[in-house]
């Protein structure tokens, strides 16, 4: 691999280890309560229909649908993250009727904790062909700027999530 793009996938997999400490340090002392509380002012969220769990998707993302639960927010990191893998390295059927939607805060961890490993491993094992290879999922964008979406959009439900857990936390006060 060149020098240039060695460069770019160590910067990469800098952004990822930065947006994955945020969230794991968001995620290590989450509690089953604070996972499934919802703000006074939440939208988006999950619920049980008829003993399966579903998550709420939005028509719009206003400002007005209020503020994701966590348990929203660590669905819809599933939701991308799984997308981006089947439509990028699978078969490319994947939809969002089939991310799984817990309602264990435990399972969910354990969810994301794999695909924290496998997203380590997809970019430990990139080649050089690859990082410049157009990708279906992301609208023909190469992966090396997938891979930079992906770890923004993840520091930013971290982020989402830290706020819900703020507002929580002084919510029980």
């Amino acid at each position: 691999m060149t020098e240039n793009n060695k460069a770019l996938i160590d910067n990469i997999k800098f952004q990822f280890d930065i947006s994955k400490k945020l969230l794991e340090y968001h995620l290590d002392s989450l509690s089953q309560d604070e996972y499934l509380w919802r703000s006074p002012n939440c939208g988006l969220y999950i619920q049980e229909i008829d003993g399966r769990w579903y998550a709420n998707f939005p028509e719009h993302e206003n400002y007005d649908l209020g503020t994701p639960s966590v348990a929203w927010t660590l669905w819809h990191i599933t939701f991308w993250w799984e997308m981006v893998f089947n439509h990028s390295f699978g078969d490319g059927k994947l939809t969002k009727e089939d991310i799984n939607v817990y309602e264990d805060v435990e399972s969910v961890k354990e969810n994301i904790n794999s695909l924290i490993e496998r997203w380590q491993e997809k970019l430990d094992s990139v080649t050089e062909e690859e990082l410049y290879s157009k990708f279906p999922f992301s609208n023909e964008v190469e992966f090396h700027k997938l891979a930079s979406w992906l770890n923004l959009e993840l520091m930013k439900n971290a982020s989402e999530i830290g706020y819900v857990r703020f507002e929580y936390a002084s919510f029980l006060s």
